[in-house]
C-alpha cells in the first residue's frame, strides 16, 4: 500500500475551545496502539508531536514511565519537532497535527520516511495556512510536492445531527443520530467524493423534514469503518 498517508478526524464541529491536537489524542492513541503491536518486536513506532511540550505531556498522560500503567505498548516512543529524528529501531511513524510551523521539519521527516522506505501516516496535517506559508508560489509549490502526495485513508469529521466518514477505498459516508440504532448512528448516504457544506446543510433538511435518508445498503455502523481501518493498517 501506499507509504505516505493521511488521516482526518475532526470532532470540533467549529468548536475552536480545545486545539486540534487535543480533540485528537484519544482516537490518536487507539491507532498507535494497533500499529505498534503489528510491528515486529525489535520495531518501535514513533509518534511526533509538533513540540517537545506536547510530547512530554502525552508520555505523562498515556503513563508510558511505568510499564505496569501504560496506555501504549512498550515499542512506541514519542518524540517532538524540531529537534528529534529518526531512530535506527523506528518500523512507522505517526505524526500528530503537524502545522505551518513545523512544515520544514514534517517535509524532511516524510522524507526520510520515504527514502527508508518506512510508512508514515500524518493526523489532521494543518501545514498550508496564509499567516506562515501563504498561498503564493511558495505555498503552492509546497502542496503539490508534500500535502497533495499524502493518501488519504480515513476521515471522520462529526456535524451536529451526525456524521461524516469514510474509510479508503470506500465512498464518503453520511450518518445522523439514532437513538434506537446500536451505535447511536444510521446511515443516511453515500457521496463519491466529501459533500460540501452546502449539500450537508441540504441533505439535513431533507432528512430531518422527510424523516429517513437512503437507509436500504448501508454499509453496517459508523464504527465499523474505524475497526476495519484499524485491521487494514495492522497489515500494512
Amino acid at each position: 500500500g501506499a507509504a505516505k498517508l493521511r488521516l482526518d478526524f475532526d470532532t470540533s464541529m467549529g468548536d475552536e475551545t480545545y486545539t486540534r491536537l487535543k480533540l485528537s489524542l484519544e482516537f490518536a492513541r487507539d491507532v498507535a496502539i494497533e500499529w505498534a503491536l503489528s510491528l515486529p518486536e525489535d520495531k518501535t513506532l514513533a509518534v511526533f508531536f509538533p513540540d517537545a511540550g506536547a510530547a512530554a505531556l502525552a508520555r505523562q498522560d498515556w503513563k508510558m514511565d511505568d510499564p505496569d500503567e501504560a496506555e501504549v505498548p512498550p515499542n512506541v516512543r514519542v518524540a517532538g519537532f524540531p529537534r528529534d529524528k529518526l531512530d535506527d529501531a523506528d518500523g512507522a511513524v505517526f505524526c500528530l497535527c503537524p502545522r505551518a510551523p513545523e512544515r520544514d521539519a514534517c517535509e524532511a521527516l516524510v522524507n526520510a520516511c520515504e527514502d527508508s522506505l518506512r510508512p508514515i501516516a500524518l493526523l489532521n496535517p494543518y501545514l498550508v495556512d496564509m499567516g506562515t506559508t501563504g498561498f503564493g508560489m511558495a505555498g503552492r509549490m509546497f502542496k503539490e510536492r508534500l500535502v497533495d502526495t499524502l493518501e488519504p485513508c480515513y476521515y471522520l469529521r462529526t456535524l451536529d445531527w451526525g456524521a461524516l466518514a469514510r474509510t479508503y477505498p470506500k465512498p464518503y459516508t453520511v450518518w445522523r443520530e439514532d437513538a434506537d440504532e446500536a451505535d447511536g448512528y444510521a446511515f443516511v448516504r453515500n457521496y463519491a467524493s466529501a459533500p460540501n457544506d452546502e449539500t450537508l446543510e441540504e441533505l439535513y433538511d431533507e432528512v430531518v423534514g422527510g424523516g429517513g435518508g437512503d437507509d436500504a445498503g448501508g454499509p453496517g455502523g459508523l464504527l465499523d469503518g474505524l475497526g476495519k481501518f484499524i485491521d487494514a493498517f495492522q497489515k500494512m
